[in-house]
């Protein structure tokens, strides 16, 4: 049974016994209410609404949302749940003058990162997906033709046009040999296989923020809030919107939305 072997696998991880059980107990809950039916996609976007309408309290709810996301990694299985974000937490939105300056930003410096940089920037921010996507990228997901990003799960994102300029303005520097799209530059740590982290990319942000006058706080979050806000108010519809920023479930875009 899966669930013995994955209290055999969280004991081989020397987790406190407390920590074992009480990973234990949310897991029993949630195969109360599943009952007998198997674990499918259907049923756990079931599960996600039935908990967001049960459970008051978003800590609650999204320390089971972790725990069962432990538990379908270690099934292989693909779909994660999307953890809430408090209700009191104040997105924040770049202007279109402050989003544009920031964008532009690798371009107003000289070196061999900023093409780099500004096409990082303008794919993260155009197609809405996360960073810890776009460091896994590599040059063969691009589709020349059809100008869209196909992942390996056959996913198909389509590269908006200022977005690929740059995108292929940046490609055509590169003679390496290196299969990822966005890789480390930097002289001490050029390698073919040296593809951005995540903190790198958080870096890179950070560094084009710290540029702006004034200062601002930009993260890649802060994007994706700006990218949903920017469709929002040119009348895309929630479904359009939750399919730009990739949400796994419908609940977890219903509930960013209405913050937005």
């Amino acid at each position: 049974m899966a669930i013995n072997d994955y209290k055999k696998f969280l004991h081989s991880r020397q987790l406190h016994p407390n920590t074992v059980k009480n990973y234990l107990w949310h897991l029993n809950k949630f195969f109360s209410w599943l009952k007998d039916e198997k674990i499918t996609e259907t049923k756990l976007k079931d599960y996600h609404q039935f908990m967001i309408s049960n459970h008051p309290r978003i800590n609650t709810i999204n320390l089971r949302f972790i725990i069962l996301n432990n538990y379908l990694k270690f099934l292989q299985k693909r779909f994660r749940f999307e953890l809430l974000s408090p209700e009191d937490t104040n997105l924040i939105i770049l202007t279109d003058d402050q989003l544009q300056t920031f964008l532009d930003k690798p371009l107003k410096h000289q070196g061999n990162t900023n093409l780099r940089d500004k096409a990082l920037l303008e794919l993260l921010y155009s197609t809405g997906i996360k960073v810890g996507q776009i460091v896994q990228l590599k040059k063969q997901y691009i589709d020349e033709i059809t100008k869209e990003l196909i992942l390996p799960d056959k996913k198909h994102i389509a590269i908006k046009p200022l977005a690929w300029f740059h995108l292929d303005k940046y490609l055509n520097t590169r003679h390496d040999n290196s299969p990822w799209l966005f890789i480390n530059l930097d002289r001490a740590k050029k390698a073919d296989d040296n593809n951005l982290s995540v903190r790198s990319v958080e870096r890179i942000i950070e560094r084009y923020a710290k540029l702006m006058i004034p200062i601002l706080k930009i993260n890649p979050q802060i994007l994706r809030n700006t990218l949903a806000h920017t469709l929002k108010l040119e009348g895309a519809q929630k479904e359009n919107i939750r399919t730009s920023l990739h949400f796994k479930t419908k609940t977890g875009a219903d509930n960013y939305l209405k913050k937005i």
